[in-house]
């Protein structure tokens, strides 16, 4: 049996690759890819083209043109086609070659690119990238309505299981000088996990008897609705683009019951992911990780992205992948090892062709919160 290492790598000719490759995945936010547009992209270890067309609708397909292998995306949009830049190689939405300029319409229909399943859904383009037909593309009701949809996404320069494996202890040590350090958060008691529905919960437990339940949804989601936040529910995919770095897309429904001040808080934070606030949360964490500037001496408009910050230094600061051979896991790591125990029975379940669990957010998963 590989070892878990291996099994956590997602490369197209990995079994955990083949494994991610039964699911759907967001890949780009929606409104950041115009009409006309195109786009390089990679996810799961492998590139390919992301273009909108003129119509508006989104199509993804390979990254090369079958000519000489120039990259698409730096060709042009014509209709919902694309052209590539190097000899006017052009494609349609399905992949077909529909135009060589300099042969005849015969050439053109000799020529085939693959192309992928995408779905625009909550402010994000999906895509399913396996083998055969996709699965039933799923959905999560209770985002769909009721607030303001906040999306944003990032990446960061380590593998998508660092930030699976986050854990409720780090927030009183990682998230010292944000905002959520403001009513110096408690040290849980106790920590439990448990195989869900979904995927996993791990709740926390309080010295005041408040026991907090972050959700993990199978095999790369997070979720938290806290009767506590009703003014913010969250949702978050960790896509993998290769085995050291990954995208984060998140969604956030947001309610004015949070209070002006705590709106303002909000939308100060989510313009400085945006970049319209601050220096680039990459460059501070890499600058840090470097012993170049310390966290404590962040200030003024750099702080406001001060979460990101934190965690990019804490997941990134682990090392890759290939570095982690020796841990010291303790009680309080239940989570992550009852993920890491689920993503070795599923991975080689799948490899073997046995039955794996089929997965359901249920009322009793969507109603799941604070105690």
């Amino acid at each position: 049996m590989p070892d878990l290492i291996e099994l956590f790598r997602t490369g197209p000719n990995t079994i955990g690759g083949r494994y991610m490759r039964t699911l759907w995945h967001p890949i780009f936010i929606a409104a950041e890819l115009k009409p006309s547009w195109a786009k390089p992209i990679q996810i799961l270890g492998e590139k390919f083209t992301l273009y909108r067309g003129e119509s508006g609708t989104p199509h993804l397909t390979a990254f090369r043109c079958a000519h000489r292998g120039l990259q698409l995306s730096v060709g042009w949009i014509e209709g919902d086609c694309i052209r590539c830049r190097f000899h006017g190689w052009k494609y349609d939405g399905s992949g077909q070659c529909v135009e060589v300029p300099t042969e005849d319409a015969s050439t053109a229909k000799t020529v085939h690119l693959r192309t992928y399943p995408v779905r625009e859904y909550l402010g994000l383009i999906f895509a399913y990238i396996g083998d055969g037909e996709a699965p039933e593309f799923p959905r999560y009701p209770d985002f769909e309505s009721g607030g303001d949809l906040w999306v944003e996404a990032y990446t960061r320069a380590c593998t998508f299981v660092n930030n699976m494996e986050n854990d409720p202890v780090h927030i009183a040590f990682a998230h010292r000088e944000s905002e959520l350090y403001l009513n110096r958060p408690e040290i849980p008691l106790n920590v439990e996990a448990e195989e869900s529905d979904w995927g996993i919960d791990i709740r926390s437990t309080f010295a005041n008897g408040w026991v907090h339940t972050n959700q993990r949804g199978w095999p790369n989601m997070t979720c938290f609705k806290s009767p506590r936040q009703q003014h913010r529910s969250h949702l978050t995919w960790r896509v993998p683009i290769d085995d050291d770095n990954h995208w984060s897309f998140q969604v956030d429904i947001m309610h004015d019951t949070a209070g002006p001040e705590k709106m303002k808080q909000y939308r100060l934070r989510h313009d400085a992911r945006d970049g319209k606030v601050g220096r680039s949360y990459i460059d501070l964490g890499e600058a840090i990780l470097r012993g170049e500037l310390r966290i404590q001496d962040i200030d003024g408009d750099d702080k406001a992205n001060m979460i990101w910050i934190q965690d990019y230094v804490t997941q990134v600061g682990q090392g890759p992948l290939s570095e982690r051979k020796s841990e010291r896991l303790i009680r309080a790591d239940v989570g992550l090892l009852l993920y890491r125990k689920i993503w070795e029975r599923e991975v080689m379940a799948y490899a073997e062709g046995r039955p794996l669990k089929k997965r359901d957010r249920s009322e009793a998963v969507r109603a799941s919160g604070d105690e």
